[in-house]
């Protein structure tokens, strides 16, 4: 049997890409992408049409103006706020993606729908292989997280690996909610560090638009993204270092999806009652609870993932967490003393988007420089269930190269 820490081989991520809608694209990109989508996936051209026309991801992104400020609801929603919140009530955040409505049901229905998240994912996942250079042929394995799927079942794993072409793939879902993508991780390469397998793709994603509740307070902190991963061999020394989850099933029924009507809303006897699953705060003392001991929660399942591999936290080098509110990613970068100069957020710009919002950060701090070959980086995240994972990995060279960093 293989030993999971001291495995044949040495393993990592060695590639990523991000679906953030309504972002630009490399300039390097603008020719060769359009083709390749068109080429090596099942996406509907309308979703390649605005990358190749104005080099944009297809979607958009929406100010607190959009979406709150010129709505002729707004102060009713402004109104229903907790007193606290009133005097910051976008809690820091500037903008967020939205995913555009899906074109076949535009064609098709009288009320579309939007991009579903199996769209989403599949851009993703084209992403990374684009920028890996990577055959489709040469995945041999495709694990997918959707906070919210296309159907309940069967879920979307086997779909996306239709969707890009992946013809040696096996398909599986995993879920531990927000932390899903560092589950992912810590799977994958432990398929490829026992050989396993070769070419592990993880692909995670939260398509938000589809279950938030605008009228909710909490509504303007959360959007639409989904963000890839390839987990390969990677020279000794680097990769894979440990990992480490908890969980608190105490917590399950803190936040929920509850099918049920927007907190604002005007009924008819003879019109729809616009029920539907919404993100929904289902019990109070339980999200208290949730909130109280995030700061230890987090610090527990670190020090757990670094006590593995005997290392402490001064040997941290870089820090991403996901970000399910405004303060709690710093408060957990305080908790574990790790400097400002050590750890990126992207809150600001895309909120909390869940299962992407970890790996979402350390490819943004990637790609801004921010994180160098060698580096020790730690993921961590909480998952509502309640779910905690951390993985430590050492950034190899392959990782920059390959995303031409």
């Amino acid at each position: 049997m293989c030993d999971f820490l001291n495995g044949q081989f040495s393993a990592g991520l060695v590639a990523m890409g991000g679906y953030l809608p309504g972002k630009n694209i490399r300039e390097r990109d603008a020719s060769q992408l359009p083709t390749y989508l068109a080429e090596q996936t099942r996406l509907h051209h309308d979703y390649i049409k605005p990358i190749s026309e104005n080099g944009l991801l297809p979607g958009t992104v929406e100010t607190n103006y959009d979406g709150w400020q010129s709505q002729p609801w707004y102060k009713a929603w402004f109104d229903r706020l907790p007193d606290k919140k009133r005097s910051n009530p976008f809690e820091g955040i500037e903008t967020r993606c939205r995913v555009p409505v899906d074109p076949e049901s535009r064609a098709n229905a009288i009320r579309p729908h939007l991009m579903l998240s199996s769209d989403a994912e599949t851009l993703a996942g084209a992403l990374a292989l684009y920028n890996a250079g990577m055959d489709q042929s040469m995945v041999d394995l495709l694990m997918v997280s959707s906070l919210v799927p296309d159907r309940h079942v069967p879920l979307n794993a086997s779909l996306v690996q239709h969707k890009l072409k992946l013809p040696n793939a096996g398909a599986y879902n995993i879920d531990t909610c927000c932390s899903s993508f560092i589950t992912m991780l810590e799977m994958a390469v432990l398929y490829v560090r026992c050989g396993l397998k070769r070419n592990v793709m993880i692909i995670g994603s939260s398509i938000d638009s589809h279950i938030s509740d605008k009228s909710n307070y909490y509504s303007p902190n959360t959007g639409d993204a989904a963000v890839a991963g390839i987990v390969s061999r990677v020279d000794d020394g680097y990769g894979y270092i440990s990992s480490h989850s908890i969980s608190q099933g105490v917590r399950h029924a803190a936040i929920v999806f509850q099918r049920r009507r927007p907190r604002l809303s005007a009924i008819t006897s003879q019109g729809p009652d616009f029920e539907q699953e919404f993100v929904t705060f289902n019990d109070r003392s339980l999200c208290k609870e949730m909130a109280e001991n995030c700061r230890d929660d987090i610090v527990n399942v670190v020090d757990g993932a670094l006590g593995k591999a005997d290392y402490s936290r001064e040997d941290i080098d870089f820090l991403v967490a996901h970000q399910p509110v405004h303060w709690a990613g710093n408060a957990w970068r305080e908790a574990l003393g790790v400097p400002a100069g050590k750890y990126h957020e992207t809150f600001r710009h895309y909120g909390n988007i869940a299962v992407a919002s970890v790996a979402v950060n350390l490819l943004d701090a990637l790609e801004k420089g921010k994180v160098n070959c060698g580096d020790n980086v730690v993921m961590v995240s909480s998952g509502v269930g309640e779910n905690h994972g951390a993985l430590l990995q050492k950034i190899s060279p392959r990782l920059l190269q390959v995303n031409g960093l």
